[in-house]
């Protein structure tokens, strides 16, 4: 009766084989409901940067495409209110009844490097009659459209396409200083570090050659 007891029974070295072999499956289901997570977690995080991406440009294609022919009130020539550069775009725009209650205001998007983070920065004001520039932007409050670390984004940069006269054919420009017209096209491009570059996106203005009142 006792033998079979025995036989029956696991000896030490058992245990601890069946107990090693255990703790190796846990270790491997652990491992693999932590890559599973890992997976998961970068899947939304692609996710939430696309969503992110989108509503960015749907935000600059609606606020650019009402960009205004609207000239200043005072100065010589009443100046076109626009002023394309590669990093900084100023212009004026209706802005809907919800911001500040309405009205034309003074706009400027700029890109700019902050630390190790490049951020695209939105500033606004109402036009006055007294307005004769964007100056004024540099003390408005700004508002941090966007940021990404130098690692992802090696370049962002803005260019407009038009003819600088009637008689010259449209391209693509780095600055846009013209004092008659309007750019045909406003275009966002964005260069990442690894070599890949995103989606380009292009805006038309408002192209009515009457001033805004």
């Amino acid at each position: 009766m006792s033998q079979r007891l025995r036989q029956r029974g696991f000896t030490l070295l058992e245990l601890l084989i069946a107990m090693t072999l255990l703790g190796l499956i846990l270790v491997l289901l652990f491992g693999g409901l932590r890559l599973g997570v890992r997976s998961w977690d970068g899947a939304q995080r692609q996710v939430d940067n696309m969503n992110s991406v989108r509503s960015l440009e749907n935000f600059l294609r609606r606020e650019m495409s009402q960009a205004s022919p609207y000239r200043w009130s005072s100065g010589t020539g009443q100046r076109l209110a626009f002023a394309g550069e590669r990093n900084r775009l100023s212009f004026v725009a209706p802005m809907p009844s919800r911001v500040g209650g309405g009205g034309l205001y003074a706009v400027s998007v700029e890109l700019d490097q902050t630390g190790k983070t490049r951020r695209m920065v939105w500033k606004y004001l109402p036009v006055s009659t007294q307005m004769q520039d964007f100056s004024a932007l540099a003390q408005a409050p700004e508002m941090v459209l966007a940021a990404a670390e130098l690692g992802d984004v090696e370049d962002i940069w803005l260019s407009y396409y038009g003819s600088e006269s009637s008689n010259a054919a449209p391209q693509w420009f780095e600055r846009w200083d013209n004092s008659a017209h309007l750019p045909l096209l406003i275009r966002v491009q964005v260069r990442l570090a690894k070599g890949g570059t995103w989606p380009d996106f292009v805006v038309a203005p408002m192209l009515s050659s009457e001033p805004a009142r």
